[in-house]
């Protein structure tokens, strides 16, 4: 029985290679935005819990010196945060971008692979068609021996 062959074999190995790393990417991407946004999470919790314990203290009648560094330790925290938020709409700017990259790969790798599909079910609808074609004459060429070796059987 014959083998099917896909002429465009290589081409669907590469383009599944090449969304497998674009995939691979957007992953890494997703995992940094992750972090990235724990990271501004804990950041928001500590500006939070300094601004309270700075209220506290501020009712305990605070030392100057100790309230700049308290305002300064907010404002520290106040422009990390700033720079946690570049990063993550950078990041989420990325993410998209490689989405978009992963989804129309995805589309050429269905494209090829749905080719390859319908070649496949030509091929042996043809096989089948040529086997059955075989069949039916092997058949015919039996009744017609059959046939013959009765007619010179009757005198």
């Amino acid at each position: 029985m014959a083998k099917f062959k896909f002429s465009l074999q290589a081409l669907l190995k590469h383009v599944e290679e090449m969304e497998r790393r674009e995939r691979d990417v957007l992953l890494r991407l997703s995992y940094s935005y992750q972090v990235a946004f724990r990271h501004r999470e804990t950041l928001e919790r500590k500006r939070r819990e300094t601004a309270t314990q700075l209220c506290r203290r501020q009712a305990e009648n605070i030392r100057a010196g100790e309230l700049d560094c308290y305002r300064l330790y907010l404002r520290r925290l106040a422009d990390e945060i700033e720079e946690s938020e570049k990063k993550l709409r950078k990041l989420d700017s990325e993410i998209r971008r490689q989405k978009a990259a992963v989804m129309e790969i995805m589309k050429r790798r269905k494209v090829i692979s749905a080719l390859r599909a319908k070649r496949e079910k030509e091929f042996y609808n043809a096989l089948e068609k040529k086997e059955q074609k075989e069949v039916e004459e092997w058949v015919a060429a039996r009744y017609a021996a059959l046939r013959q070796s009765m007619q010179q059987q009757i005198p």
